[in-house]
Protein backbone atom coordinates (compact mmCIF):
# COMPACT_ATOMS: atom_id res chain seq x y z
CA UNK A 1 0.00 0.00 0.00
CA UNK A 2 1.73 3.08 -0.54
CA UNK A 3 1.87 5.64 1.43
CA UNK A 4 -0.81 8.11 0.18
CA UNK A 5 -3.29 5.43 0.66
CA UNK A 6 -1.91 4.66 4.55
CA UNK A 7 -2.35 8.18 5.14
CA UNK A 8 -5.94 8.76 3.93
CA UNK A 9 -6.70 5.11 6.04
CA UNK A 10 -5.27 7.15 9.29
CA UNK A 11 -7.24 10.07 8.13
CA UNK A 12 -10.15 8.56 8.14
CA UNK A 13 -9.56 6.82 11.77
CA UNK A 14 -8.36 9.25 13.44
CA UNK A 15 -10.73 11.94 12.44
CA UNK A 16 -13.82 9.60 11.16
CA UNK A 17 -14.20 11.57 8.17
CA UNK A 18 -15.47 10.94 4.54
CA UNK A 19 -12.96 9.72 2.54
CA UNK A 20 -13.96 8.16 -0.63
CA UNK A 21 -11.59 5.61 -2.61
CA UNK A 22 -12.27 5.27 -6.44
CA UNK A 23 -14.49 2.06 -7.64
CA UNK A 24 -14.30 3.23 -11.27
CA UNK A 25 -10.59 3.36 -12.99
CA UNK A 26 -10.16 6.88 -14.46
CA UNK A 27 -9.26 6.88 -17.89
CA UNK A 28 -5.83 8.80 -19.70
CA UNK A 29 -8.86 10.99 -21.33
CA UNK A 30 -10.20 12.72 -18.12
CA UNK A 31 -6.60 12.87 -16.39
CA UNK A 32 -5.76 14.48 -19.51
CA UNK A 33 -6.31 18.03 -17.78
CA UNK A 34 -5.05 17.43 -14.82
CA UNK A 35 -1.06 18.18 -13.82
CA UNK A 36 0.64 14.78 -13.98
CA UNK A 37 1.64 14.88 -10.81
CA UNK A 38 -1.74 14.23 -9.18
CA UNK A 39 -3.01 11.75 -11.41
CA UNK A 40 -2.06 8.42 -9.32
CA UNK A 41 -3.90 10.83 -6.62
CA UNK A 42 -7.47 10.73 -8.39
CA UNK A 43 -6.81 7.40 -9.59
CA UNK A 44 -7.15 6.44 -5.84
CA UNK A 45 -9.28 9.01 -4.50
CA UNK A 46 -12.55 10.01 -5.80
CA UNK A 47 -12.99 12.81 -2.82
CA UNK A 48 -12.82 13.62 0.91
CA UNK A 49 -14.62 15.53 3.40
CA UNK A 50 -11.59 16.46 6.18
CA UNK A 51 -12.00 18.32 9.16
CA UNK A 52 -9.33 20.56 7.98
CA UNK A 53 -10.59 20.98 4.23
CA UNK A 54 -12.58 19.44 0.97
CA UNK A 55 -10.54 17.45 -2.08
CA UNK A 56 -13.28 17.73 -4.80
CA UNK A 57 -14.03 15.17 -6.94
CA UNK A 58 -12.48 15.32 -10.70
CA UNK A 59 -15.32 17.03 -12.04
CA UNK A 60 -15.48 19.52 -9.77
CA UNK A 61 -11.97 20.25 -9.42
CA UNK A 62 -11.79 20.86 -13.30
CA UNK A 63 -14.77 23.20 -13.55
CA UNK A 64 -12.61 25.10 -11.07
CA UNK A 65 -9.76 25.10 -12.93
CA UNK A 66 -11.26 26.37 -15.81
CA UNK A 67 -12.32 29.91 -14.03
CA UNK A 68 -10.10 33.23 -13.67
CA UNK A 69 -7.54 33.30 -12.23
CA UNK A 70 -6.70 29.09 -12.47
CA UNK A 71 -7.20 28.67 -15.54
CA UNK A 72 -3.79 27.69 -17.68
CA UNK A 73 -1.56 28.04 -14.37
CA UNK A 74 -3.42 26.31 -11.88
CA UNK A 75 -5.73 23.20 -10.83
CA UNK A 76 -7.83 23.85 -8.38
CA UNK A 77 -8.13 20.07 -6.70
CA UNK A 78 -9.63 21.51 -3.21
CA UNK A 79 -10.18 24.13 -0.24
CA UNK A 80 -9.55 24.70 3.20
CA UNK A 81 -12.58 25.63 5.82
CA UNK A 82 -11.64 28.95 5.56
CA UNK A 83 -11.02 31.06 2.63
CA UNK A 84 -8.25 28.96 0.52
CA UNK A 85 -8.14 27.13 -2.30
CA UNK A 86 -6.12 24.16 -2.92
CA UNK A 87 -3.88 24.56 -5.96
CA UNK A 88 -1.43 21.99 -7.90
CA UNK A 89 0.47 24.38 -10.78
CA UNK A 90 0.48 22.60 -14.45
CA UNK A 91 4.58 22.56 -14.00
CA UNK A 92 6.83 22.75 -10.79
CA UNK A 93 8.75 25.50 -10.40
CA UNK A 94 12.86 25.25 -10.42
CA UNK A 95 12.81 23.76 -7.08
CA UNK A 96 10.64 20.82 -8.07
CA UNK A 97 7.05 22.44 -5.69
CA UNK A 98 3.69 22.15 -7.31
CA UNK A 99 1.42 22.72 -4.25
CA UNK A 100 -0.15 25.50 -2.56
CA UNK A 101 -2.87 27.19 -0.62
CA UNK A 102 -4.42 30.34 -1.93
CA UNK A 103 -6.58 32.55 0.21
CA UNK A 104 -9.28 34.10 -2.21
CA UNK A 105 -10.72 37.04 -0.08
CA UNK A 106 -7.03 38.41 0.52
CA UNK A 107 -6.72 40.26 -2.34
CA UNK A 108 -3.34 38.97 -3.08
CA UNK A 109 -2.05 36.80 -6.36
CA UNK A 110 -1.58 33.33 -6.01
CA UNK A 111 1.86 32.87 -4.82
CA UNK A 112 4.49 30.08 -5.50
CA UNK A 113 3.89 26.60 -4.59
CA UNK A 114 5.08 25.71 -1.08
CA UNK A 115 5.22 21.79 -1.40
CA UNK A 116 6.62 18.92 -3.57
CA UNK A 117 3.79 16.50 -3.64
CA UNK A 118 0.00 16.21 -2.43
CA UNK A 119 0.94 14.02 0.84
CA UNK A 120 3.44 16.85 2.66
CA UNK A 121 0.99 19.52 1.41
CA UNK A 122 -2.22 17.65 2.87
CA UNK A 123 0.13 17.22 6.15
CA UNK A 124 1.12 21.01 6.56
CA UNK A 125 -2.28 21.10 6.71
CA UNK A 126 -3.24 18.90 8.82
CA UNK A 127 -0.98 20.46 11.16
CA UNK A 128 -1.97 24.15 10.85
CA UNK A 129 -5.48 22.20 11.41
CA UNK A 130 -4.22 20.83 15.10
CA UNK A 131 -2.33 23.73 15.73
CA UNK A 132 -5.37 26.34 15.43
CA UNK A 133 -8.67 24.18 15.63
CA UNK A 134 -8.39 21.37 17.90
Amino acid sequence: MNKLKLYFNELKKKYDCNITFCVDKISDKQLEKVPFIMHDFYRMISKAELPFGTIFPLDIALEESEKKPFMHNWFVFGQDNYFSFWLCSYIPDSEGLSFTAWDHESGSEIGEASDEDILSFLKYEEEEYEENDI
